[in-house]
C-alpha cells in the first residue's frame, strides 16, 4: 500500500543514530545519563558525539564520574547541544548542562549485535574512555512520531527502537551506579536504555 505522502514536508534537521542510557537510584532519580550520536547527515557534517552526565546533579561532576561531551566533530557537538539536547527536558534541566566541557574524541568503536543479546559503544579521548553497554535487547519497533510525542516538542521523528532491559555506563573501567528504569514514549511503556537506529528528525513546516 503506497504512502499517502511520499515526501515528508519540512526541513531535515539531522539523521543517524541516537542511543542512550539513563540509570536511576533507589529513589528513582537519575544517577547517570548518556547519549551517543552517530550522525550521517547534519548541516554541520557527519560525526560522533557522546554526552555523559556522570554526576547529573552537579555542574562539574567528579574525576570518576565526569560531566563531559566527547566529539570528533566540534561544530556537530555544539549543534546538537544547542538545537537538540537543549530541548530535551531531562537533559536541559540537569545542573550538568550549562557547564558541559567538550573534548576531542580520538576513537569510537561499536561491538556486539543489536539483533542479539548485547551491544556496546566505546568512545575514548585524552585520559577518558567511556563504554556504553546495552543487554537483554528486545525486538525492534518502528516508530513514526509527531512533535507532541517527542522530547523536543519541535520535530517529526522516524526511527527504529531497540529497547534494552539492562545497561551499564563504564568510565575508565569503573561502572557508574544505578539501574535501568522504565519510561513512557508515545503512550507505550519502554525502558531508559535504548538503541535508536535510522533516526531522522524533521522540522515541520510552519502552519499557514
Amino acid at each position: 500500500m503506497p504512502l499517502s505522502e511520499p515526501i515528508t514536508p519540512g526541513t531535515v534537521d539531522w539523521t543517524g543514530e541516537n542511543s542512550g542510557i539513563v540509570l536511576k537510584d533507589e529513589a528513582g532519580n537519575a544517577s547517570a545519563m548518556a547519549l551517543f550520536f552517530r550522525v550521517a547527515w547534519s548541516p554541520v557534517g557527519q560525526g560522533h558525539v557522546l554526552l555523559l552526565y556522570g554526576t547529573p546533579d552537579t555542574a562539574t561532576g567528579t574525576p570518576a564520574a565526569p560531566n563531559v561531551m566527547l566529539a570528533d566533530n566540534m561544530p556537530l557537538a555544539r549543534f546538537l547541544k544547542e538545537n537538540f539536547i537543549g530541548k530535551l527536558a531531562a537533559f536541559r534541566a540537569a545542573p550538568a548542562f550549562d557547564g558541559l566541557e567538550v573534548k576531542l574524541a580520538q576513537a569510537v568503536r561499536s561491538t556486539g549485535d543489536p539483533s542479539g543479546h548485547r551491544y556496546t559503544e566505546t568512545v575514548s579521548g585524552g585520559q577518558l574512555t567511556v563504554e556504553l553497554v546495552w543487554e537483554g535487547l528486545e525486538p525492534p519497533r518502528a516508530l513514526e512520531l509527531a512533535p507532541d510525542q517527542v522530547g523536543t516538542g519541535a520535530h517529526t521523528m522516524f526511527t527504529l527502537l531497540v529497547p534494552a532491559r539492562d545497561a551499564q555506563i563504564i568510565v575508565n573501567g569503573h561502572n557508574l551506579a544505578g539501574k535501568v528504569g522504565t519510561r513512557m514514549q508515545a503512550g507505550v511503556e519502554t525502558t531508559t536504555a535504548f538503541l535508536y537506529f535510522s533516526e531522522t528528525w524533521v522540522i515541520p513546516p510552519e502552519a499557514p
